[in-house]
């Protein structure tokens, strides 16, 4: 999970999202120097609900802090990880749980203050704390004390974070974690003096947000739907940013967005469904494999939603396949478990985790009206209406038609409303539960199942659903005692637990996604993979 994790992200987004890891010495950049001064325009899908990394839980506020924000690691062009504001990767020391790093002399803030060991220190703790109510610690919560801290038991300041001198600290977790390379992606320090002076409201526009990355950002207010990039000239790396100026726009429309495309207003933009298909012969759509899984969340407090055998019947209507080739119609691909395909592997054998577990999400028209006769009889009544919470953007509400039609045409009895809002408030609502079933994206973060089957466990925060299952619950404390038991018997647990949890039906997966891009032809050096999301690191880019 970003979230988040990768954070949690709920809609496929447009170009300058998602995720950025590596970094490193000099970059592998190429591009002419000449034509720095030229901008860039873009799109993306949605105003993002905040540009604070300590806060950020979806896919809009990420797109824009892959901008201007960068952590301990990053990645490079050609999406491997290397050190970010750093000097170099680290071995872990004592049983593999504590980093030392030592911050790079040239790393600055944008105003040209260098990035302090308590820069580190502020963002670590800040996040941890409860008082700041963050819902993105997805990522922290290896830390040690971490558990302690958030829950107010213990001061921030015993958390496992801490500066030896200006440009030296260290990490601490609780436990070793094999994927932690992929997490310091997105351990970013924030500036303190600008904490102290904005509290709360820092990341609220971007007024209030102090830059460290490639970038900075310029004419944001918090609600406004255009903004620009500006080349950070502080920034470490900044010979190797080709481009200096970028116009970001937000449009939530696919034909909008391939019109300013073609009119050459844009130069670039992410597209889905029919115009996926409809550029299939245009050289200037980019189509990347993306290891983000969609599903339907069901409100466990919710009398229908909570009924096994109803989630059961939901799901059981849903034809995958029909979804994602006739309905998207944008290279995604149909989902039959939390894990995405072509993500995870057996460290034994190497075989996919998918291919493994089977298809845990069949689709049975026969079954699914057996199993809302057992929910009618249990619920005690034979009509239902459930509102199905989703964006406002083409893709999840074809998504949300094509589920209506499908259960309301299989399940006589059951009405599903549709409830298109803005990202920003489905993602508000997702966070209070305030739905019957609701769309939600996950992107991966690192290459292990347990990212995606932790966001599922009681505890978490981005378990929606506040689903509760102890045998799942049980079995995922196994895959998080990373101590006790080795890599084979790990992956072991996780197979028992995406089996329990989809056995129950606590989520009903959709589609993994695809990423579509328009890129102008002139412009190079944007690379997307499956850890990448819908990301586009524009720092990368340059103009032919």
């Amino acid at each position: 999970m970003s979230t988040h994790k990768g954070m949690i992200v709920i809609v496929s987004i447009a170009m300058g999202m998602m995720s950025a890891l590596l970094g490193g010495c000099a970059s592998t950049v190429v591009g002419g120097a000449g034509n720095a001064s030229k901008t860039l325009s873009v799109t993306i899908p949605g105003e993002p609900m905040t540009v604070d990394p300590n806060k950020s839980i979806e896919t809009n506020g990420a797109a824009v802090i892959d901008q201007i924000s960068e952590g301990i690691y990053r990645r490079n062009a050609d999406n491997k990880i290397v050190p970010g504001v750093v000097e170099k990767i680290v071995k872990p020391t004592e049983n593999g749980t504590k980093y030392t790093f030592t911050i790079k002399k040239n790393a600055k803030w944008q105003n040209g203050k260098a990035i302090t060991s308590q820069d580190f220190v502020t963002s670590m703790q800040r996040n941890a704390d409860p008082a700041t109510k963050s819902q993105a610690t997805t990522d922290t919560q290896y830390i040690e004390n971490f558990d302690a801290v958030n829950s107010g038991k213990m001061d921030k300041s015993k958390l496992g974070v801490h500066a030896v001198n200006d440009r030296t600290f260290y990490i601490k977790l609780s436990r070793p974690v094999p994927y932690m390379n992929y997490e310091f992606v997105r351990y970013r320090p924030l500036n303190t003096a600008a904490v102290k002076k904005y509290g709360s409201k820092y990341g609220s526009s971007s007024a209030t947000t102090v830059a460290n990355g490639a970038y900075v950002m310029k004419g944001w207010t918090g609600s406004n739907d255009s903004w620009h990039y500006v080349k950070n000239p502080y920034y470490w790396d900044a010979k190797n940013v080709k481009i200096s100026n970028i116009d970001v726009q937000v449009v939530k429309d696919d034909n909008t967005a391939q019109n300013l495309f073609k009119s050459g207003t844009v130069q670039l933009t992410s597209i889905s469904g029919q115009y996926v298909k409809a550029n299939a012969n245009n050289k200037e759509e980019v189509v990347s494999k993306n290891g983000r899984n969609n599903y339907i969340y069901f409100n466990s407090k919710h009398t229908t939603t909570a009924n096994e055998n109803f989630r059961k019947a939901v799901s059981m209507v849903i034809d995958r396949k029909t979804l994602a080739n006739n309905v998207l119609q944008d290279g995604s691909t149909a989902s039959t478990n939390i894990v995405p395909k072509d993500y995870a592997k057996n460290p034994t054998n190497g075989k996919d985790f998918v291919d493994e577990v089977g298809d845990l999400a069949p689709t049975d028209v026969t079954k699914a009206k057996a199993y809302w006769a057992k929910a009618q009889k249990e619920i005690g009544k034979q009509k239902v209406s459930i509102d199905f919470l989703v964006d406002d953007v083409d893709t999840e509400k074809k998504v949300a038609e094509y589920v209506q039609g499908t259960v309301e045409k299989n399940l006589k009895g059951v009405t599903v409303n549709i409830v298109s809002v803005p990202h920003a408030t489905h993602v508000s609502r997702d966070f209070t539960t305030d739905f019957d079933i609701t769309t939600v994206g996950w992107g991966p973060d690192y290459p292990d199942a347990q990212n995606f089957l932790d966001g599922m466990q009681s505890s978490n925060s981005i378990n929606f659903a506040k689903t509760k299952d102890a045998q799942y619950d049980a079995l995922m404390a196994k895959v998080n005692e990373t101590t006790k038991y080795t890599a084979a018997q790990r992956y072991e647990f996780e197979k028992q637990a995406d089996k329990r949890l989809m056995s129950i039906t606590a989520v009903a997966p959709t589609f993994q996604t695809a990423q579509a891009h328009l890129v102008n032809s002139k412009v190079g050096g944007l690379k997307w993979d499956t850890l990448s999301g819908a990301s586009g690191q524009l720092q990368y880019a340059y103009w032919k």
